[in-house]
Formats: structure tokens, C-alpha cells, sequence
């Protein structure tokens, strides 16, 4: 039975409405003024308090207004009482706290309609705060699945600084680095549609898909055409991701994309903007193909600075209505970049400028430094081989091969599938990097300079790249199924180590290889500059590297410690 407490100074004003209560099978208790009031409802927590308002020692609106505090988030009516039907009564008794108002003389029939309503509205609210519990039990489920799937798995060393600061109880901003087989860091940046958490559905396969397809060597353009797919076949209609990407290689050689966001701004160490990168393609999700993406490959020096933000840092609005802006952005960039903490100085800059307005959208900020650094790993002492023993017993513990041709050479990557097949047949290894580069600069060769017929001398220097890829992108639009190049890959397991095996062919007419081996391992031989580099670095890290059929197949054997 639900309990009742009536308050009144007057014991015949008590007495009618027990007697109303009681008949409509309602437990009351009574008391006689607002602290006893106050008091009772504390031994008691009723269900419904009806509050005499004219009462000595403490009225019934100041009693109403410690009984809603003392109830703290449960919801308990109070309906107000009084014969006096002053209007100035009747909203100071709403205001406190009072829920429904009732003027003396007045029936059983009314108060029990009074008392009705009142409970529905009652059920109306405990509906509301269960279905409140169970969106935050959802939502602290869903903040963990997101921290565990995005954000820890970043790889960050402490050197690029990470903000975001959600405009509701729930980010729809996605940050993420992995670090590719090469030594390359991958960063993405990512503003799903609105904000809350919706963001989860699409963050959770974002997350996967950019990581797997990192630590396997794919390059940026794979990485974003494989999001877009994937994102593009589960979103609803109107949630889409704008997103940018960086990739940044050790020797400071950088990959941005922008899709839908903010420019992207490369600044120089006192904080000038060097570079912007806007956005040259569509948000992520919305069209099933991507077009040719606009990537831009700059050189970023070692003092510069890379800075990615979302569309709520520019578009924070004051309670004026005034949006913060590029001016102010850019001139706290330069006092940040003074103080060596820019996104310190551009969140303080937000803060002033809202004066404790909310926030309309979600903030997100990245600082990616020119350089950097990650811990040494320990070298391995490799087996000093110079071939393999064929007299031994031994026998392959799997082989592998891909041969790609024609339009297949520019939209297949065949480095990051043999890093996959080979991550599946062996498990974690810390040999990735090593057998990533001897990959990538066997099969570029072949493909560049081999199907592509591209002059290494355009390497020679800085300016060169620009043309050179120029020419390769050309290149690969005109292939056909006479152009070809293939990876062969085995495991020979021996008695006392094992061997991996590489061999690239490629349908081009070969090179001099035997006076650029003998150049490159001359004693007077001097440093290549930009070009040349990858064949010393693959003949350094195999025990052996050889050329044959004039320089369009080459084999090399790599110690394998599997």
C-alpha cells in the first residue's frame, strides 16, 4: 500500500484527509507542522506528501523545498494545499518544488482525480529513470569498448599529442596511430556525423581494419579504399566519417590526405603555417568507390610540426553566436608554439572564447612532430650463412607465390598480402621490418624500374620525386597483361637454422646487374643520396642477393629464426 504523508497545523484539516485517503486505500501519516514534516518524511519516505502551506514554524513551501532535496533523483509528488487562491502562492509553491495545487473546500472525487493523475505521472518518471539507468549501464559499456578498440592500442611514445574533449557524455571523434612493418607511423583522424554513441558503430571496425591493414605494409590509399567500403556497407544512411591521414616515414617523408575536414596545417618551428592541405576528397562512407585520391607527399623537417583538428575547434560558438574561427586558431598556434604547447594554448583560447558556454560538437586535436624517435629494439646475432647447404636435410616448410599483371600492378599491393600470408603461417616475429623492406625494394625495382622502365637518376634529388612519381603514375595507366611481376616466397627449414626465400620476376629487359653489384659493394663506393639505398640496405640484411636472366629475376635468402 502506498504511504501518504499529510501536513497540516489544523487536526480537523488532518482528520478529512485521512479519512479521504483511507478510503481509497491509502496508508497516511501525519504531521503538524513543516519540521515535523521534514522529519517524518525521513523515518517514513512516502510515496506522496500533501502540504498544507500556511503553517507555523516552518511553512509548507519552505518544507516542500527540504523534502525534494532530502529525495535527491527519486521522484516524490508533493501536492500543495491552501484555501487561499492567491496566484503569487500558487507559483511559489510550483517553483520550490510543489507538483500540482489544490484550493480548500474540495471532494474526495477531486483529490482521488488529483491523486491519479499524479501517480501516473509518478510511473511516468521511475519508467524514465530505469531507462535512464540502462542508457548509462549501455553507455559506460560502450566508453569501454571503445577505449579498449581505439584508444589503447594507439602507439603514440609519448611524442604526438593526442586532445579531444566530447561535446555530450559520448565522443564522435576517432583517433588513431599504428606503426607500419617499414617503421612508419600511421595517423588517422576521424569526425563521424554528429556525435554521441553512434560513433561506436562505425569506430569498431575503423579501428580494426586501419591496424590490420597497417602492421601488414599497406599503404595509405589501400588503407582509406578499404575503410570506405567497409564503412560505406554497414553505415546507415547519413552517417558518414570525414577523416584525415598522415603517414610519416623516420627520414621525415609524409603522406596526408584530407577528406572533409579542416585544413591541415604544416607549421614551421615558430608556429607559421608553411603548408595547408585542404580537403580534396569526399568524408569516408558515403560513395561505394572512392576516386583517385589526392594525396599529397611532402618532406617535413625534424623542428615542424603537423597539426590535424575537427571541425569543432573552428566552429566553438560563444553565446553570441560568434564562431571562434581561423584568426584565433592561427594566433594561438603561435603563442603555443612559443610556449612549446600548442594544444595547451589552443583549448585555453576555446575556453576563454566560450566563457562557459556548451559546446555545440565534439573537439578534437593532434600534434604530429617532424621526427620520430622510437626505442631501439635489440639486435639479433644472425647466423652467419653465405648459402644454403643443399646437402643437409632439409625440406620446405611452405612456399607461397602471387603474380600480378596488367591494370593489377597500380590497385594490388602484394607486399602487404605476402606480410599477411606470412603473419598467418608464423605468428608475431620480430623479423617483420626486416622481411618488409626486403618486400617493398625487390618488388619496387622490378615494377619501377623493370615493368615501368623509370631511370633511378631522377631520384638523384628532392625535386626529382615529383617527377618520378609523375611518370610512374602515368606508367601504370598504360599496362597490359604482357607486363607482369611475380613473388615467390619459402621456408627452408635446416638442422640448424631456417632460411627464408625470396624471388621477384618481372617482364622487363633487365639491367647490368653485375657492375651495379660490384659498384655498390666497392670500397670507394660513396653514399647514393635518395637513390640506390634500398639495394644496400636488402643486400646488408639477406646472406645472400642474386641477380640472373639479365636482371629481371633476383633471389634473396634471409635467416630466419621461426
Amino acid at each position: 500500500m502506498d504511504k501518504v504523508l499529510v501536513v497540516d497545523d489544523k487536526a480537523t484539516n488532518r482528520q478529512i484527509l485521512q479519512e479521504m485517503l483511507t478510503s481509497i486505500g491509502l496508508d497516511v501519516v501525519q504531521a503538524t507542522d513543516g519540521l515535523e514534516a521534514v522529519e517524518m518524511f525521513q523515518q517514513n519516505l512516502p510515496s506522496l506528501v500533501l502540504m498544507d502551506i500556511e503553517m507555523p514554524n516552518m511553512d509548507g513551501i519552505e518544507a516542500t523545498r527540504l523534502i525534494k532535496q532530502a529525495a535527491g533523483d527519486t521522484f516524490v509528488p508533493v501536492i500543495m494545499i491552501s484555501g487561499v487562491g492567491d496566484n503569487e502562492v500558487i507559483r511559489r509553491s510550483i517553483e520550490t518544488g510543489g507538483d500540482d495545487f489544490i484550493h480548500r473546500p474540495f471532494s474526495c472525487e477531486v483529490l482521488q482525480a488529483k491523486i491519479t493523475a499524479i501517480q501516473r505521472i509518478r510511473d511516468l518518471y521511475q519508467n524514465v529513470q530505469r531507462l535512464e539507468s540502462i542508457r548509462r549501464h549501455e553507455h559506460n559499456v560502450a566508453e569501454e569498448i571503445f577505449s579498449n578498440a581505439v584508444d589503447k592500442g594507439n602507439v603514440t611514445f609519448d611524442q604526438i599529442k593526442i586532445h579531444k574533449r566530447a561535446a555530450s557524455t559520448f565522443s564522435g571523434d576517432v583517433q588513431i596511430t599504428a606503426r607500419r612493418p617499414n617503421g612508419d607511423i600511421n595517423i588517422l583522424l576521424g569526425d563521424f556525423t554528429g556525435h554521441g554513441l553512434t560513433s561506436v558503430v562505425g569506430a569498431l571496425p575503423l579501428a580494426e581494419t586501419f591496424r590490420a591493414m597497417t602492421s601488414k605494409g599497406y599503404e595509405a590509399e589501400q588503407i582509406l579504399t578499404q575503410i570506405n567500403r567497409k564503412l560505406h556497407s554497414i553505415l546507415p544512411t547519413g552517417l558518414f566519417l570525414a577523416a584525415d591521414m598522415v603517414t610519416l616515414s623516420p627520414n621525415g617523408q609524409c603522406k596526408i590526405w584530407n577528406g572533409g575536414m579542416p585544413d591541415i596545417f604544416v607549421l614551421s618551428s615558430d608556429g607559421e603555417v608553411r603548408l595547408r592541405i585542404e580537403s580534396g576528397d569526399p568524408p569516408l562512407g558515403i560513395v561505394p568507390q572512392l576516386p583517385d585520391l589526392n594525396i599529397r607527399l611532402i618532406q617535413v623537417e625534424p623542428d615542424e610540426k603537423i597539426l590535424l583538428m575537427s571541425d569543432g575547434v573552428l566552429e566553438a560558438r560563444s553565446n553570441d553566436d560568434e564562431y571562434f574561427g581561423e584568426q584565433r586558431l592561427l594566433w594561438a598556434v603561435k603563442l603555443g608554439s612559443r610556449e612549446g604547447n600548442i594544444i595547451g594554448r589552443i583549448m585555453r583560447s576555446v575556453d576563454s572564447f566560450l566563457r562557459d558556454y556548451e559546446q555545440d560538437d565534439d573537439i578534437s586535436l593532434i600534434e604530429i612532430p617532424g621526427k620520430i624517435s622510437f626505442p631501439l629494439e635489440q639486435e639479433a646475432v644472425l647466423p652467419l650463412v653465405s648459402q644454403v647447404d643443399t646437402s643437409e636435410e632439409d625440406s620446405a616448410g611452405w612456399t607461397w607465390s602471387i603474380r600480378l599483371q596488367g591494370g593489377n600492378l597500380k590497385v594490388v599491393n602484394p607486399v602487404a598480402i605476402a606480410i599477411s600470408q606470412l603473419q598467418e603461417v608464423e605468428g608475431p616475429s620480430e623479423q617483420w621490418q626486416d622481411v618488409f623492406t626486403i618486400l617493398t625494394e625487390l618488388f619496387v625495382n622490378a615494377l619501377d624500374h623493370g615493368v615501368l622502365k623509370l631511370p633511378s637518376s631522377l631520384k638523384s634529388s628532392a625535386e626529382g620525386f615529383s617527377e618520378y612519381f609523375a611518370q610512374r603514375e602515368e606508367g601504370l595507366l598504360h599496362l597490359d597483361n604482357d607486363h607482369y611481376v611475380s613473388i615467390a616466397m619459402s621456408i627452408v627449414k635446416l638442422q640448424q637454422e631456417s632460411m627464408l626465400k625470396i624471388t621477384v620476376n618481372d617482364s622487363g629487359v633487365g639491367f647490368d646487374h653485375a657492375h651495379w653489384l660490384e659498384k655498390i659493394s666497392g670500397p670507394n663506393y660513396e653514399n647514393p643520396g635518395l637513390s640506390g639505398r634500398g639495394i644496400m640496405l636488402v643486400k646488408e640484411l639477406c646472406q645472400s642477393l642474386e641477380y640472373s636472366y639479365d636482371g629481371t629475376k633476383v633471389s634473396a635468402e634471409y635467416a630466419w629464426r621461426g
